[in-house]
C-alpha cells in the first residue's frame, strides 16, 4: 500500500490518491466486520484529529468526521470526486492546514483537503497500526489492503 501512495504522490495523481485513501480508512475502520459511517468517523476521529479540527472550522455545524465521510468518502467511492462545493489541493494551496476554505476565480469558495498532507499522515498510520501489533506481523487490515 506504501509504495502505491507514494507512486500516486509521485505521478501526482491525486484523484486516485484520494479515493484509494478514503476507501482505505473506510476499511481500516470496519475490522473484520462491515464498513459503516459511525465506524469511519470513530476512526478517523480517533486518528486524524487536526484534520477532523480543520473540517469542522471550515463547515460549522457538522463534525469534521462526518463531512470527511460525506463529502470526500461518499464523494470519491460514488462519484471519483468530492462533493460540490469541496475539493482536493496541493500542500502549498493551503500552506500546510489540513483542510481550508479557499476561492478559485471564476469557480467559486471550496472547502480544500489537503491531499499532500493526508498521503503522509495515511502512511504513518499504517506503519503505526503495524507496530503496535509486532507479533501478529502485518496488521491484518493492511493485508486485506494489499499489504506494504
Amino acid at each position: 500500500m506504501r509504495s502505491d501512495v507514494k507512486l500516486l504522490v509521485e505521478h501526482r495523481a491525486y484523484l486516485s490518491l484520494t479515493t484509494i485513501i478514503v476507501c482505505c480508512l473506510d476499511a481500516l475502520a470496519a475490522g473484520p466486520g462491515r464498513a459503516t459511517k459511525p465506524k469511519f468517523k470513530r476512526f478517523v476521529t480517533s486518528h486524524f484529529p487536526e484534520l477532523c479540527a480543520d473540517l469542522e472550522r471550515s463547515c460549522p455545524g457538522k463534525t469534521g468526521a462526518a463531512t470527511l465521510y460525506e463529502a470526500f468518502r461518499n464523494g470519491f467511492a460514488h462519484l471519483r470526486g468530492p462533493q460540490s462545493g469541496f475539493a482536493i489541493a496541493e500542500d502549498h494551496e493551503l500552506g500546510g492546514a489540513f483542510a481550508d476554505e479557499f476561492t478559485v476565480d471564476g469557480l467559486g469558495r471550496f472547502v480544500g483537503l489537503n491531499v499532500d498532507r493526508l498521503a503522509r499522515e495515511f502512511v504513518a498510520l499504517l506503519d503505526q497500526l503495524e507496530k503496535s501489533r509486532p507479533n501478529e506481523g502485518m496488521h491484518a487490515a493492511t493485508q486485506r489492503l494489499g499489504g506494504g
